[in-house]
C-alpha cells in the first residue's frame, strides 16, 4: 500500500465533502433557521483538512495499487458520512449514532430515516439529506476523478471499484472522460427534475429536494407521508419517470447522444427493465382492481410502487405493505432486482439476474443435452468464463451477507422477521421492506450497536460488497 497515495486522494473526497456541506450553510443563513453554524463549522474544518493533507502529500508520479483503490473507495465513504453527520448533531436534532445512520443512509442513497416527521426538521438540514443523496448516488470518489484530473492517478481502477458495473462497456477511452459523460448525464436529470415537478405544481423546496432524492434513486423526502401528500397525479408522473429513467445505464443515454439511437433503444438490459416494469405494474393493478379499486387507481399506484421499488427510490404513494400478499411479494421480488448496472439503483441489478436465469436454465439443459456445447449470452455477447465465476460469487456472498446480518441482528433481541427485513433493507439500499421496516420509528427504536452494524450492510450494498470486504481479509494487510 502506498500511504501518501491514499492520504492525497482522501484528502481531495473530504475537501469535496466540506465544500458539499458550504450549500446548506449559505441556505441556513438565507432561510435564517438557526443552523448556519452547525453547517459552517464542520464545513469549513472538513474542507481545511481535506485540502492541507491533498496539498501536503502531492506527487508528481504517483502509483496506485489495487489496495489502495480498495481503502481509498471505503474510507472515502465513511469520512465523509462522519463528517455529514456533524450538522445534525451540531444543531441538536439527533444524536451521533442516529446523525451517523442518517448520514451514511443519505450518501449510500438506502434512505432509510429515524426521522418520523420531516415537516418539524430545519429546511437546511432537509437540503442537506437530499444533497447527500444525489452526491451519494453518482458516487463521491466518481465525481472525484471527473472533477480532479489532477489526482485522477488510478482513475480506471476507481472507476470500477465506485461504478462496480458487472458487464463494462467503456464509453469512451479516456475513463476521466467517461466520468464526466456520467456526471454531465446525472446533472441534466436532475436538472430535468427540478423543472418537471415546477410544472407539476410542486412548490420550489419541495421540487429540488425530491428532483435531487429521486435522480439518486435515494427516496428522502420533505413530507412525512412522501409522495403521497401532494396528491397529484402530475406530480407522481413526474416522479416515476425520473426514477425510472435514473434506473437506467447512464452510458445508454451518451451512446443515444451519439448518433446510436437503435443501439441504446435495443439494450437488452434496457428492455428487460422496461418490461419487469410494465408486468409488475399489470399484475399489481389486475391484483389492486380485484380488491375494489379503480382501474385509474390501480395502475396509477401499481406503475409507481413498481418504479419506486424496482429502483429502490422507496417513495410511496400508497400503503403497499397493507396490500394483498401477492403484491408484497411481487414488490419485494422488485427490490431484490434491483435497476440496471451503471445507474444509481440498488438491488442484485438486472444484468445480474438475467445471467443468474441463462446459467441456471444453461446447467437444466446440460442435464438433458449432457454433451451439448453451450454458451452463456448476454445479447450478442457470449459471456467469459471469468465474469460467471464472478457473478455467481458475487450471489453467493449476497446471500452470506443476509444470513450473516439477520443473525448478528437477533443477537440484539430484534424479532428474525425485522432483523431480516432490516438488513434486507440495507444491503439492497432500498431502505424498507415488509412489516414495519422502513418506518423511522422502527430505526429510531434499535439500539446503538444495530444501527452501526446496519450502517455497515448499507456501505456493503452501496459499493457491492468486494469493494469493501476486500480490506477486512487477512491477505489484503499482509505483503
Amino acid at each position: 500500500m502506498h500511504p501518501r497515495v491514499i492520504a492525497n486522494a482522501l484528502g481531495a473526497v473530504y475537501a469535496a465533502g466540506g465544500a458539499a456541506m458550504l450549500i446548506p450553510t449559505l441556505y441556513a443563513l438565507l432561510v435564517r433557521d438557526g443552523n448556519t453554524l452547525a453547517f459552517a463549522i464542520p464545513a469549513l474544518a472538513t474542507l481545511a483538512a481535506g485540502a492541507a493533507v491533498f496539498f501536503l502529500t502531492r506527487s508528481q508520479r504517483p502509483y496506485v495499487s489495487g489496495r489502495d483503490v480498495y481503502l481509498i473507495v471505503t474510507l472515502g465513504w465513511v469520512g465523509v458520512a462522519a463528517a455529514g453527520s456533524a450538522p445534525f448533531v451540531i444543531s441538536g436534532l439527533m444524536g451521533p449514532v442516529d446523525a451517523f445512520f442518517e448520514s451514511m443512509a443519505g450518501f449510500t442513497t438506502t434512505g432509510a430515516s429515524t426521522i418520523g416527521t420531516p415537516e418539524e426538521v430545519a429546511p437546511s438540514l432537509l437540503l442537506w439529506r437530499s444533497l447527500s443523496q444525489w452526491a451519494g448516488g453518482i458516487g463521491i470518489v466518481l465525481l472525484f476523478v471527473a472533477v480532479a484530473p489532477l489526482v485522477g492517478f488510478g482513475a480506471s481502477q476507481l472507476y470500477s471499484a465506485e461504478a462496480a458495473d458487472p458487464v463494462s462497456d467503456r464509453l469512451t477511452t479516456r475513463i476521466t472522460d467517461t466520468a464526466k459523460i456520467l456526471a454531465l448525464v446525472y446533472g441534466l436529470l436532475t436538472l430535468g427534475g427540478v423543472v418537471s415537478l415546477l410544472l407539476a405544481g410542486m412548490g420550489p423546496f419541495d421540487a429540488v429536494n425530491h428532483a435531487l432524492t429521486t435522480v439518486s434513486t435515494g427516496g428522502y423526502s420533505t413530507r412525512t407521508d412522501s409522495i403521497a401528500a401532494f396528491d397529484s397525479v402530475a406530480v407522481e408522473l413526474a416522479i416515476t419517470a425520473g426514477m425510472v429513467l435514473s434506473g437506467i445505464n447512464f452510458g445508454l443515454y451518451f451512446r443515444a447522444a451519439s448518433g446510436r439511437l437503435g443501439l441504446a433503444l435495443g439494450n437488452v438490459e434496457l428492455l428487460v427493465f422496461l418490461g419487469i416494469i410494465a408486468a409488475s405494474t399489470l399484475m399489481v393493478s389486475a391484483s389492486l382492481y380485484t380488491g375494489g379499486a379503480s382501474a385509474f387507481s390501480a395502475t396509477r399506484d401499481a406503475l409507481f410502487q413498481s418504479a419506486s421499488l424496482l429502483t429502490g427510490t422507496g417513495f410511496v404513494t400508497a400503503d403497499w405493505k397493507a396490500w394483498s400478499p401477492f403484491c408484497q411479494g411481487l414488490l419485494v421480488l422488485l427490490i431484490i432486482v434491483g435497476g440496471s448496472a451503471g445507474s444509481t439503483s440498488g438491488g442484485l441489478k438486472v444484468v445480474r439476474v438475467m445471467l443468474l436465469a441463462g446459467h441456471a436454465w444453461q446447467q437444466i439443459f446440460k442435464m438433458v443435452h449432457p454433451r451439448a456445447v453451450t454458451l452463456l449470452r448476454f445479447g450478442d455477447r457470449v459471456i467469459p468464463e471469468r465474469l460467471r465465476v464472478t457473478f455467481l460469487g458475487f450471489f453467493f456472498v449476497y446471500v452470506l451477507a443476509l444470513v450473516t446480518g439477520t443473525m448478528l441482528l437477533t443477537l440484539h433481541g430484534i424479532p428474525v422477521g425485522d432483523s431480516f427485513g432490516s438488513v434486507f433493507a440495507c444491503i439492497n439500499i432500498a431502505g424498507t421492506a415488509l412489516g414495519p421496516v422502513g418506518d423511522a420509528s422502527f430505526f429510531a427504536d434499535l439500539p446503538a450497536s444495530a444501527k452501526i452494524l446496519l450502517t455497515f450492510f448499507m456501505l456493503l450494498g452501496r459499493l457491492e460488497l468486494f469493494t469493501v470486504l476486500v480490506i477486512l481479509t487477512p491477505g489484503f494487510w499482509r505483503g
